[in-house]
């Protein structure tokens, strides 16, 4: 029986070729679309969020810059300036800080033989490696605390650094000479993301190093620390806040005198951002699948009022309206089906396709993988066919309600 049902369907639709087509696609296209725009909107997601990874998740930097306002002994226009003991301080203060570290800078020739150029060199501790996650290449390291505590002459460099003292040879173990000084190179920084470009230009030297021999202003206006995981970094960043508007005595409402830029606040803010965009592409794929729908309910309507006929004959001669009602549902399952698998594999090839465009230009591109969420997919396939039923259903139940003897006379008059 199910068999003599699936050959009608299969006649109906060859009978039928152009129609089939035409209702299927939309049904193919409306997938289609919403796989590829599930998948390149989840891989730009993965992209923009594995960009944060270079810094620890619970991180927060720290600018100190000059007072807006009179506030108590402090007058307006004064620099807000910090030290390795008011970072000691803030660290015994606050169990949750784990690491902590100074970020000053500044510009400087620095030589090697007969290559120069001018970098900015940065004064940091052991720490600054946990807090902003850099790697360097095979063969280097980071600094360590007896780097800082024997004020080591030892230096990491960025790529580009490198190329300009050193050409096409290493720089590990050589040596480049900073404003007189020379210090011995440890490590090379990895480029491999957009952040970690940005320091393709840098030389960083241990703080204790860079205040002997580079720059001995013992302030600095810039420090990042590094909360533990069950920290809770804004209430965190409002009560040190509050705490370092006390210590240096400027008013907790002048914003302009401390900036903190909190890691896990912004990158929160792009989740939300994304889960919006995901919300809205979610909405353009449905409103292209319901179109499909549409397509297949007024198809099945065409196709029940040229078969009415037929239909009548079936009743006539003794078919149960079950059966019509289980013909026009079935041929709807069928075309939503077979089209939704279509559009999967085309949605799904065109992401491969993507992907391999996005091998071949390596690191030139933002938006490095798609993602084909195969769940998801199957689901909205789930969705899909289900709403064929709902589409088939109108049709099929008022092809179960053609009177035989209406339904002869019908085609008559045609």
């Amino acid at each position: 029986m199910f068999s003599e049902t699936l050959h009608e369907i299969y006649h109906s639709i060859r009978q039928n070729k152009a129609r089939t087509i035409l209702s299927g696609f939309g049904i193919s296209w409306g997938i289609l679309i919403l796989v590829v725009l599930l998948g390149t909107g989840e891989g730009f997601r993965s992209s923009v969020m594995n960009l944060f990874s270079v810094f620890a998740q619970k991180s927060l930097y720290v600018y100190g810059d000059r007072t807006s306002e009179k506030h108590k002994n402090i007058k307006e226009g004064q620099e807000i300036r910090f030290d390795e003991k008011y970072l000691d301080l803030l660290k015994n203060r606050f169990s949750e800080i784990e690491s902590v570290s100074p970020e000053t800078s500044t510009l400087a020739l620095v030589q090697n033989e007969a290559k120069n150029g001018t970098f900015r060199i940065t004064g940091v501790n052991e720490d600054y490696m946990k807090i902003k996650i850099l790697n360097v290449k095979d063969g280097g390291r980071l600094f360590n605390r007896a780097d800082v505590a024997n004020e080591r002459n030892v230096a990491i460099i960025g790529e580009n650094t490198e190329t300009v003292l050193f050409g096409k040879k290493t720089a590990l173990e050589k040596h480049i000479n900073i404003s007189g000084t020379f210090f011995r190179v440890v490590g090379v920084l990895e480029n491999d993301n957009i952040f970690s470009a940005s320091e393709i230009n840098s030389i960083y030297v241990p703080y204790s190093s860079y205040t002997k021999t580079i720059n001995s202003a013992a302030k600095f206006n810039a420090f990042c620390l590094c909360l533990e995981q069950n920290a809770d970094s804004k209430k965190f960043e409002e009560t040190m806040r509050n705490y370092i508007a006390h210590q240096s005595r400027f008013s907790v409402d002048d914003k302009q005198a401390l900036y903190i830029a909190n890691f896990e606040t912004q990158t929160s803010a792009f989740e939300s951002l994304f889960k919006g965009l995901r919300m809205f592409i979610w909405a353009v794929g449905i409103c292209f699948l319901i179109s499909g729908i549409v397509g297949i309910s007024n198809i099945m309507f065409v196709i029940v009022k040229e078969r009415t006929n037929e239909i009548g004959i079936r009743l006539a001669v003794g078919a149960l309206p079950a059966s019509i009602i289980s013909l026009v549902l079935l041929e709807s399952v069928f075309i939503t089906t077979v089209s939704g698998l279509i559009g999967l594999a085309f949605g799904k090839g065109i992401l491969m396709f993507i992907n391999w465009i996005l091998t071949m230009t390596e690191n030139d591109t933002f938006l490095k993988q798609t993602t084909f969420d195969a769940g998801t997919s199957l689901t909205a396939l789930f969705v899909l066919v289900i709403a064929g039923v709902i589409a088939g259903a109108f049709p099929a139940i008022k092809a179960s309600t053609i009177e035989p003897v209406e339904a002869i006379r019908y085609e008559n008059r045609g």
